[in-house]
């Protein structure tokens, strides 16, 4: 057993809020929003969305964040016109972040190549897409720090911890941290990368964000943990050797969470 269990926050749409309100409250859980995500951003709905989150969230003590939008603005984009479109989906995703009343932000990483052991990583090939990507977040990490919001990096189709870690190390800012997206650090097992406590233990304090979500290795299904093949006592052993504890968000549909929380705490993993 874990000496002291950790609460686990939650990652939800706006429309799920208002039913999932009394939990999120009742244990001061960290809570993720995920509407930048959706139509309600890219039509420009977000302000109000905001603000509607912002009223019902008048009683959660728990800290808050939200997921920016990464499918049209990968953080490495080379094309100087579609830069000024990143930063701008960014602003507006800090923005909301500062309506919401929260203090995190979650990017995606830049490596996604399948290659074998992530070899395209390597030398000049990965300086250069560092320093796109530290040009093009630049103002982006100025503005996160004024308004003390935490930017946390996820690895997406990364095979190696390395190239990811060493990337938030060149952004040299505090407000630039490691996340760790479990299922997917799981579906890149086959093609070399490792288990989810070794990408924990690799981070070590530049942690400061985790999704949690259990698949079969095969899909990100996004499935509640223990459905899948994740061994979660490792991964949560490994956080327990953490000194800054990061912020456990379960990425997944409410009643899955819900499931997580009951599956964890039977093991004495989590609660």
């Amino acid at each position: 057993m874990i000496p002291s269990l950790p609460v686990l926050g939650s990652a939800l749409r706006l429309a799920d809020l208002p039913q999932q309100l009394e939990w999120l409250c009742g244990s001061a859980r960290d809570l993720e929003l995920t509407d930048p995500l959706t139509n309600v951003f890219f039509e420009g709905l977000w302000r109000s969305a905001a603000k509607q989150a912002a009223t019902l969230l008048a009683d959660h003590a728990g800290r808050r964040g939200a997921h920016a939008p990464f499918s049209s603005t990968p953080v490495d984009v080379a094309d100087r016109r579609v830069v000024e479109v990143l930063r701008d989906r960014l602003r507006e995703s800090l923005e909301f972040v500062a309506l919401t009343g929260g203090s995190h932000l979650v990017l995606h990483s830049p490596f996604l190549y399948f290659g074998r052991g992530g070899s395209l990583h390597r030398g000049e090939a990965w300086a250069e897409q560092a320093l796109r990507v530290r040009d093009n977040l630049a103002p982006i990490v100025e503005e996160a720090a004024a308004q003390q919001c935490v930017l946390v990096i996820e690895n997406i189709f990364d095979a190696r911890t390395e190239p990811l870690d060493a990337l938030v190390r060149s952004l040299a800012s505090p407000w630039v941290r490691r996340s760790l997206d479990t299922g997917h650090a799981n579906l890149m097992r086959d093609r070399g990368a490792p288990p989810p406590d070794v990408w924990i233990a690799d981070a070590g304090e530049q942690l400061a964000h985790v999704h949690l979500a259990d698949n079969d290795g095969e899909s990100d299904r996004h499935w509640a943990c223990g459905e899948g093949t994740i061994n979660w006592t490792s991964t949560f052993q490994a956080l327990a050797r953490l000194h800054q504890p990061p912020r456990l968000i379960l990425e997944m549909s409410p009643a899955r969470q819900h499931a997580s929380v009951a599956w964890l705490a039977q093991r004495g993993l989590a609660r």
